[in-house]
């Protein structure tokens, strides 16, 4: 017998400006049987403060016990309840509001699994697995990288269309001054298999050579900002030794994307080097 199950998603929002969220729970309820579940990140969660960089901690913390608390509340309340009743009160529950926490529309689904399966498996769908798909990751990347690199270069990193011959595509950290174009690309390597691994890196790798070929951009002035997993497998370990060889044997620089150092001197422009130049007597 298939049941009905309503589920929300919960959301952490510190900022309302920019309207920026990280899923953090799963609430889900079944009018049918009145049950009422929910499963919340822990409180200690990295991958938050990974997405908003410049919060503190201790908030998301403070937030998601209390909430934590509220939703025990909640299921205490509902004890009894079926039906119409469990689903109009659920919706008022979760209805929009001000806050650093708060829920994504309801959506409804049928099935056979239990109700515990259930949960967990909108869990892992709507955070576990979308703080960890490379091109999340990469996103991050992207984020970091150009605020990291905005206080090093007057020539600012953005996202820019760069043409090799009869192709063009975006680059997400290109900067040029009047001599010379410099460009970063992040690479996530949490790929499952070496497969998917190598596919990604390829594809890349291939778009490289052509602007290499073309002239566009010289070896010297590329980076791949590099982001991957100690592998206990050994597959995905030789899969990966195997590409980062592809993408050292263009000549261009291959760096780990939290070597900040490295990288910010990669980004500095000659030009730059000799406007600080002086001589000394």
């Amino acid at each position: 017998m298939k049941n009905l199950v309503r589920y929300t998603v919960v959301r952490f929002m510190p900022f309302t400006q920019t309207q920026e969220f990280a899923n953090v729970g799963v609430v889900i309820h079944l009018p049918q049987t009145g049950d009422v579940l929910f499963k919340l990140a822990n409180k200690r969660f990295g991958r938050v403060s990974q997405f908003f960089d410049d919060l503190d901690g201790q908030l998301y913390a403070n937030a998601i016990k209390m909430f934590n608390i509220e939703l025990s509340r909640i299921q205490q309340l509902t004890t009894g309840m079926y039906g119409k009743q469990l689903a109009g009160f659920m919706d008022e529950v979760t209805r929009q509001r001000e806050g650093f926490l708060t829920f994504s529309d309801t959506s409804a689904l049928l099935t056979e699994k239990t109700v515990d399966n259930v949960l967990e498996e909108l869990f892992e769908t709507y955070v576990g697995r979308n703080f960890n798909t490379k091109e999340h990751r990469e996103d991050l990347l992207v984020k970091n990288l150009k605020k990291q690199l905005d206080s090093v270069s007057k020539y600012k990193f953005v996202k820019s269309k760069l043409s090799a011959d009869y192709l063009s595509f975006d680059l997400p950290l290109v900067a040029s001054d009047q001599y010379e174009t410099k460009a970063i690309k992040p690479l996530s390597f949490y790929q499952t298999n070496p497969l998917k691994l190598i596919d990604h890196g390829e594809f890349w790798v291939s778009r490289v050579k052509h602007l290499l070929n073309s002239k566009t951009i010289t070896a010297d002035n590329f980076l791949f900002a590099v982001d991957y997993p100690k592998f206990d497998d050994t597959k995905l370990n030789a899969a990966y030794t195997s590409l980062s060889n592809e993408m050292k044997a263009l000549g261009v620089n291959v760096l780990d994307a939290s070597d900040s150092i490295r990288i910010n001197e990669f980004a500095r422009f000659n030009s730059e080097r000799s406007e600080n130049f002086q001589l000394t007597s």
